[in-house]
């Protein structure tokens, strides 16, 4: 699914989706309404149509519940990211106040390991992974702080607070690298596609005599199913697809001196 989400534009992939959806529901009722006469008397329909809806809003409240988390999830990697580079900022202020030429190598490795998050190691996450640039770009930046040795008490109180960030921007690394893997757990995805089948099958089941009138329910249901699960999938890779997590936070402000100029 990554797959088809970075090489296929959102709007594009939706089209087709359903598109067949809509053609696949065509085919499918025209099958129902063949070895199963009785659906073009439009057979307990009286009864099957209100269950119908009871049945698509219990479905339709797991799949608004899972998108809802889905799209937290979402924020929370740009957060992440954002946290990342904001304590890699504030590491690039502190160093200022630390003795040199200490200082200046500690700024050099925050600037080799930001261009690798930004133009390496972003087009890996798209893919789920990390990238070995990056990884070494964050030892360099340790290596950089055992080479400082502050000496007087204002280099100390920045020096300080410098291990702090770093040890933020780890952590925030971590969660990052960890919402790039994507997707939803096992158990979700199986309980989410059981349901959309469940909901499509008995809208089918609903018949008509009316030939369109018997297939532009399960038209209708099918197209909003679809696109609530490829709008979910998206955002279940918040580094991949259309709708994904930018660098942006790791060009801008302090960081941008790392990167030419427009």
């Amino acid at each position: 699914m990554r797959g088809l989400l970075n090489t296929i534009p959102l709007t594009i992939l939706l089209f087709l989706v359903i598109l067949l959806s809509i053609a696949v529901m065509v085919g499918l009722v025209a099958v129902v309404r063949r070895l199963i006469p009785s659906t073009k008397d439009g057979f307990h329909a009286e009864i099957s149509a209100p269950m119908l809806g009871v049945v698509a809003a219990l479905f339709g409240l797991l799949l608004a519940f899972v998108i809802v988390v889905a799209y937290e999830n979402y924020l929370d990697a740009d957060r992440n990211a954002s946290r990342e580079a904001d304590a890699l900022a504030s590491i690039v202020r502190d160093s200022q106040a630390f003795p040199e030429p200490a200082g200046a190598e500690v700024r050099r490795a925050v600037g080799t390991y930001v261009r690798a998050v930004a133009d390496d190691e972003w087009d890996k996450m798209r893919e789920g992974r990390d990238s070995d640039q990056a990884r070494s770009g964050l030892d360099d930046v340790f290596a950089a702080f055992r080479q400082v040795d502050p000496k007087t008490p204002t280099a100390t109180a920045f020096y300080d607070d410098a291990v702090r960030q770093l040890n933020e921007a780890l952590d925030a690394r971590r969660d990052r690298i960890q919402s790039a893997k994507g997707g939803l757990a096992r158990d979700i995805t199986i309980l989410i596609l059981f349901g959309s089948l469940v909901i499509i099958v008995y809208a089918v089941l609903v018949g008509s005599p009316s030939f369109w009138f018997h297939a532009i329910g399960p038209i209708a249901i099918a197209s909003v199913v679809v696109f609530s699960l490829l709008v979910l999938a998206d955002l279940s890779y918040p580094f991949s697809g259309d709708v994904r997590v930018e660098p942006d936070e790791f060009r801008s402000g302090v960081l941008s001196q790392y990167f030419p100029s427009p």
